[in-house]
């Protein structure tokens, strides 16, 4: 079975290990040090996709969400300190790592953490929910986010998604 849980501490290795093998290879991977404070700053807006076995083995993840809340909609941008962009009274939720294992994909993992990320959004009173993606712009537009720009770093073409939160939940 494969659930969605809060993610702690000791999933950093596993999240820093999945963020490399995901975005490293076209230069996107963000430092562990950034990645463990989004655990620490908002860990409510943290959570892993791990298959639960009968064994009493530590479950591999099968993907992530980071998440951070802001006070204004802007442009995201990687490797930014969350100490300083959090903002817990916020009314933007930025997505600021959905990524589910190479050979995990294509099961319909990324839309649950998606259908979780716009969850949270809900319960969190945000308005919108903001992201930056280098290859995934047609899933997320599968799911009613639309691109309202795009920009380079680190040589790598960004497009910017936006998601308008529906709160009559």
């Amino acid at each position: 079975m494969i659930t969605i849980r809060p993610a702690i501490l000791a999933d950093l290795p596993q999240l820093v290990a999945l963020d490399q093998a995901i975005f490293g290879s076209y230069g996107a991977a963000e430092s562990p040090v950034v990645i463990g404070a989004r655990l620490a700053v908002f860990p409510n807006g943290c959570v892993v996709l791990q298959e639960t076995t009968p064994e009493p083995v530590t479950p591999l993840l099968l993907g992530y969400l980071t998440t951070e809340k802001w006070a204004s909609v802007r442009e995201p941008a990687l490797d930014e300190d969350p100490h300083l962009t959090h903002n817990p009274a916020g009314t933007i939720l930025n997505i600021t790592t959905l990524a589910v294992a190479l050979q995990q994909q294509q099961r319909g993992l990324g839309a649950r953490l998606l259908a979780h990320a716009i969850a949270l959004a809900q319960q969190e009173k945000c308005t919108q929910i903001i992201l930056e993606t280098a290859w995934a712009e047609r899933f997320y537009q599968q799911h009613d986010f639309i691109k309202v720009g795009e920009r380079w770093q680190r040589n790598i073409l960004l497009h910017i998604m936006s998601y308008i939160v529906s709160n009559d939940v």
